[in-house]
C-alpha cells in the first residue's frame, strides 16, 4: 500500500511536470473564468475512481503474493518480499503495455521515450513470461484454499459446475432466432440517416482521383448522387452543424463561432424538430463535444455524446494515468470514465471502436416509428491521432492515416445499420462539417502568378491581405479550418445522397455550387413536409429528376470564424491557442458549459473575412482595421486574382453586384472597401 500510495504521488507529480506546468496554466484559467461549482462532483468521482483502481491494483499483488505464499507454503518475511517483487514488475508491466496501446500518452512519450513500440512489445512479453508462474502458483493456490475450505462438498460442488456448464452449451439451440430489430420505416417514411465527418475535404478521397485510401467511403459513392462542389457557409463544426439542422445561415442563426451562445437560437423550424412531429423518432450521435454543443434542445429524443461541459476539458486533460488508460475503453471504462471513453477529444486513449460501441444499444432496439439519425465522427479532426497512432509532430501523413480509419469506422458503422434494418427503407447522407487545409500549394486559391494588379501587370508586387502565420505559409496556402474565406479546401465539403429500399437516387457526380444549409430542404420537400424558413435549396431534381448542372448564378456566403494567430496553421499549439481566446469564453454556472462572452462578440465580428461565390467568381472581403477592408477578386474558372475592384479585370465581372449583396446581407458587418 505504501509503494501505491507513492505510485500516485509520483504520478501526479510526474504529469504536472510533462503538462507544461498544468496547476499554473489551471491557475491562469482560474483567474480569467469564473469556475463554478458545479464540476465538483465530477471531479470527485473521478479522484475516487482513481483512488479505487489504484487501491485495487494493490490489493491484486497483496493477494497474490498470499496466494503464491499458501502454494509454497512461504514465510510471512518472503510473501513480503514475493509481494515487493511482483508489485515492481507488474508496474513495468503495465508502463509497457501503456507504451504499446497507448503511444500518445504523456507516460508513454517521456518514460518510455527512446524504447520503440516493437522493443516495448519484446520487453512485455519477457515480463509476461516472468508473471506467468507466479499467476499459475497464485492459481493453484486459491484451489488449495478453497479445497481446504469445501473438501467434504467438493463432489457436489464439481457437479453443479458441469450442471451450469451444459446448461451453457445447450442454451443457444433453445434461443430464438431473430433476423433483426423491428423497423418502422416505409417507402412513404423512410429512415433518414445523416452520417457526418469532420474535417473532410473530398480532394482528398479516391472518389475524386486521390490515392485509394478511402475504399468504403468511394464504393459509397459509387452508387450515390454525389454533389462535387458544396460548400459550407463557415467552416467551423458548431456553425456548420447548426446550418445543416436549421437550413440557414450563420448570420440568420446567429451561431457565427464555435460555443457561441444558444439562448436566443431559434429551433423551431430545427430539421430534429419537424421530423420529430411528424412521427420521427430523432437521434443524435456524436463523440467530441468540446466545441460543437448539440443536445436535446435541437429536437432529439435522444443524444449518445460524451458528457457536455467544463469537466470534459479540465477532466479529459488530466485523464492520463497508466493503469486507468488500460481500462478506459473496456466495458467498465464506459461507466467509470465517462469523460473519456469514446471521446475524440481524448485522442491519447481514444478507440475508434468505443463510439460505435456507445451507439450500439440504441441501434439494436426494435423500433415502432421511422428514425432521424444523425451520428458525427471526428476522427479526422486535428490532431488527426487516436490511441493506436503516434504522433509526435503532426504531418500530413497523419491526415492521410485519420482518413484511413474513419474510413473503416464508417465501414462499420454501415454494417450495424444494415445488421439492425436501419437501410431496409432509408436515405442516407454523407457529408463533411467542413474540409481542411493542410498548407499546400493551392490550399488557398490565390496564385501569385495570377495576381492581376492597379496597372494590370502580373509582376507586381503582391498585397499583404492576410496576416502570416507562425509557419510562414505562402499566399496560396493556408492551415486548418474556418481561419480564411478564400482557403477553399477549408469549406468544400463532401455531400452524398444514396437511397435503400425506396425510389433509387441518380448514379451521377453533380457539379455546380450547393451547400450543406441544402439538406434540410432536400428531406423536408422529399417527404412532402413544408420547407419553412431555409436558406438553401431543395435538391431533389438532380437527385431524381433530370437537373444535371446547378445553376451558380446566385449568391452564396461564407465568413471565416475567430482565428487569433496560434489557430491559423495546420500545427496550432493547443496552450497558445487556448491562452489567446481565453478572454473570449466564459462558463455558465447552471450548466457548466463554455460559451463566448457577449462582450467578446463583437470584436470576433471585427476580425472576421467575408465571401460571396457568383456565378463562377468569388469576392472576399479582409479586415485591415476597425474602418477598413480589402477586396480580393478571384475568377474561379481561370484562376486570375486582383485587389483592385478599379481596373477592368474588376469591370468585366460582377463585383459590383457582388460588393452590393454581401452589404445587403451582412449590414454593419461589412465596413468601409479599399478599391
Amino acid at each position: 500500500m505504501v509503494l501505491t500510495a507513492f505510485l500516485i504521488f509520483a504520478e501526479i507529480s510526474f504529469l504536472i511536470q510533462c503538462s507544461g506546468m498544468y496547476l499554473g496554466d489551471f491557475k491562469m484559467i482560474a483567474n480569467h473564468l469564473s469556475i463554478p461549482m458545479g464540476i465538483i462532483p465530477g471531479v470527485f468521482v473521478f479522484i475516487s475512481v482513481q483512488l479505487l483502481i489504484h487501491l485495487f491494483f494493490a490489493l491484486l499483488i497483496w493477494l497474490a503474493a498470499v496466494l503464491v505464499g499458501v502454494a509454497l507454503d512461504l514465510s510471512e518475511q518472503k510473501i513480503f518480499r514475493v509481494g515487493i517483487g511482483l508489485w515492481f514488475v507488474s508496474l513495468i508491466a503495465i508502463l509497457l503495455a501503456n507504451r504499446i496501446y497507448f503511444p500518445n500518452s504523456k507516460f508513454s512519450s517521456i518514460l518510455f521515450n527512446s524504447v520503440s513500440i516493437d522493443s516495448a512489445k519484446i520487453f512485455l512479453a519477457i515480463l509476461s513470461l516472468i508473471l506467468m508462474p507466479a499467476i499459475l502458483f497464485a492459481i493453484f493456490g486459491l484451489v488449495f484454499f478453497v479445497y481446504r475450505k469445501i473438501k467434504n462438498k467438493l463432489i457436489g460442488l464439481v457437479g453443479l459446475l458441469v450442471f451450469l456448464f451444459l446448461i451453457l452449451i445447450c442454451l443457444p439451440f433453445f434461443a430464438p432466432t431473430s433476423s433483426g430489430p423491428l423497423d418502422a420505416g416505409t417507402a412513404e417514411k423512410p429512415n433518414i440517416i445523416i452520417i457526418g465527418m469532420d474535417s473532410v475535404r473530398p480532394d482528398f478521397l479516391g472518389f475524386f482521383g486521390y490515392v485509394q485510401n478511402t475504399p468504403h467511403i468511394d464504393g459509397f459513392m459509387n452508387h450515390a448522387t454525389v454533389f462535387s462542389d458544396s460548400l459550407t457557409p463557415l467552416a467551423r463544426t458548431y456553425p456548420s452543424w447548426v446550418s445543416i439542422l436549421t437550413g440557414i445561415y450563420p448570420k440568420l442563426s446567429g451561431i457565427r463561432t464555435n460555443l457561441a451562445d444558444q439562448s436566443q437560437l431559434d429551433l423551431s423550424e430545427a430539421l430534429p424538430v419537424l421530423l420529430h412531429a411528424d412521427g420521427y423518432q430523432t437521434i443524435f450521435a456524436t463523440d467530441e463535444t468540446r466545441f460543437s454543443n448539440i443536445d436535446q434542445r435541437y429536437g432529439f429524443d435522444k443524444i449518445i455524446t460524451p458528457p457536455i461541459g467544463f469537466n470534459d476539458f479540465l477532466l479529459g486533460t488530466i485523464n492520463d494515468f497508466p493503469i486507468s488508460n488500460l481500462i478506459i475503453n473496456s466495458a467498465l471504462g464506459k461507466y467509470i470514465f465517462p469523460n473519456a471513453y469514446g471521446n475524440r477529444a481524448v485522442f491519447a486513449t481514444y478507440d475508434p471502436n468505443s463510439f460505435l460501441n456507445l451507439m450500439q444499444p440504441t441501434l439494436i432496439k426494435s423500433r415502432t416509428k421511422p428514425t432521424l439519425f444523425i451520428v458525427h465522427f471526428c476522427l479526422p479532426h486535428f490532431p488527426y491521432a487516436w490511441s493506436a497512432l503516434p504522433v509526435k509532430k503532426v504531418t500530413l501523413h497523419h491526415y492521410q492515416m485519420a482518413l484511413k480509419r474513419v474510413d473503416q469506422q464508417f465501414h462499420d458503422f454501415m454494417l450495424m445499420l444494415k445488421q439492425n434494418n436501419f437501410l431496409r427503407h432509408s436515405i442516407v447522407v454523407l457529408l463533411s462539417d467542413h474540409g481542411e487545409a493542410v498548407e499546400i500549394p493551392g490550399d488557398r486559391i490565390t496564385d501569385p502568378g495570377l495576381f492581376i494588379s492597379h496597372q494590370e501587370s502580373k509582376k507586381s508586387v503582391i498585397p499583404h491581405f492576410y496576416p502570416p502565420s507562425s509557419t510562414n505559409e505562402q499566399v496560396n496556402m493556408s492551415g486548418g479550418h474556418g481561419t480564411d474565406v478564400l482557403g477553399l479546401p477549408q469549406y468544400h465539403t463532401m455531400l452524398a445522397f444514396r437511397t435503400f429500399g425506396i425510389k433509387p437516387n441518380k448514379i451521377e457526380v453533380v457539379p455546380g455550387i450547393v451547400s450543406l444549409m441544402d439538406i434540410k430542404p432536400t428531406i423536408l420537400h422529399f417527404l412532402n413536409l413544408p420547407i419553412g424558413r431555409s436558406s438553401g435549396n431543395p435538391l431533389q431534381d438532380y437527385i431524381f429528376g433530370e437537373k444535371k448542372l446547378v445553376d451558380n448564378r446566385q449568391d452564396f456566403f461564407t465568413e471565416s470564424d475567430f482565428s487569433p494567430e496560434a489557430i491559423r496553421s495546420v500545427h496550432p499549439e493547443e496552450r497558445k491557442v487556448l491562452f489567446e481566446g481565453i478572454d473570449y469564453f466564459r462558463i455558465d454556472a447552471k450548466t457548466t458549459r463554455i460559451v463566448v462572452r457577449d462582450s467578446m462578440m463583437k470584436m470576433i465580428l471585427s476580425s472576421k473575412q467575408y465571401a460571396d461565390f457568383y456565378d463562377g467568381w468569388v469576392l472576399a472581403l479582409y479586415p485591415q482595421n476597425n474602418k477598413t477592408m480589402m477586396p480580393i477578386l478571384v475568377n474561379l474558372n481561370t484562376g486570375y486574382w486582383t485587389n483592385n475592384l478599379n481596373n477592368s479585370f474588376a469591370k468585366n465581372s460582377p463585383a459590383s453586384h457582388m460588393l452590393k449583396a454581401m452589404k445587403m446581407f451582412f449590414g454593419n458587418d461589412i465596413t468601409s472597401v479599399g478599391m
